[in-house]
């Protein structure tokens, strides 16, 4: 007889607890204001025109603006080369997690879909990442850059912020877009030869 009480407690309480994991706590969540973190980036170069041999620094400076989030990301993206393990070296940064380099062909989130898509990268880049982010700091990454060839060297830069909850999310909001489907600011140097 006890034993089937407390089968009946057990039976009860646990009907209970999915009842309110699925049909309350739910709506309660969603009635609750999501927080919209909002990147800006700022790029400078510290020449527009080089000779061929010279190299160049290219500096991020780039903030949160909006809400609380959980990760930051800025990206360059070197679309005129295969290889950067030779001609682009981090000078400096203060993010908290150490930049990562993304070589070409290798498997990158697309489509502002947190890893839910995915292409092959089709040129290298580097991001950096900071996580928590908190409105109002800001976090500078320094490049050394020294093309190859001569030519115009291009570089595309942005920002997201994760959550990852409407166009506000990543920064430029609008443009030319790079291989992830994403949008992107792109910024050239002339390389005489």
């Amino acid at each position: 007889m006890k034993k089937l009480i407390v089968i009946g407690i057990m039976v009860i309480s646990l009907s209970a607890y999915f009842a309110l994991t699925v049909l309350v706590l739910p709506e309660k969540f969603l009635a609750q204001e999501q927080l919209v973190p909002i990147p800006y980036l700022e790029v400078e170069l510290s020449k527009i025109e080089i000779d061929l041999g010279q190299s160049f620094i290219l500096s991020t400076i780039s903030e949160n603006i909006g809400d609380y989030g959980d990760i930051h990301i800025v990206s360059a993206a070197f679309p005129t080369v295969q290889n950067i393990e030779n001609n682009v070296k981090i000078v400096s940064y203060d993010f908290s997690n150490s930049p990562n380099y993304i070589n070409y062909e290798d498997k990158i989130g697309a489509n502002y879909s947190g890893g839910l898509e995915s292409v092959l990268a089709q040129y290298p880049s580097i991001e950096a990442m900071n996580r928590p982010v908190y409105p109002g700091i800001k976090y500078v990454m320094d490049l050394q850059i020294t093309p190859e060839e001569a030519g115009v060297f291009a570089v595309y830069l942005k920002a997201i912020n994760i959550p990852h909850t409407s166009s506000s999310s990543h920064f430029p909001q609008s443009g030319q877009l790079d291989h992830q489907g994403e949008h992107v600011l792109v910024y050239t140097v002339n390389v005489n030869p």
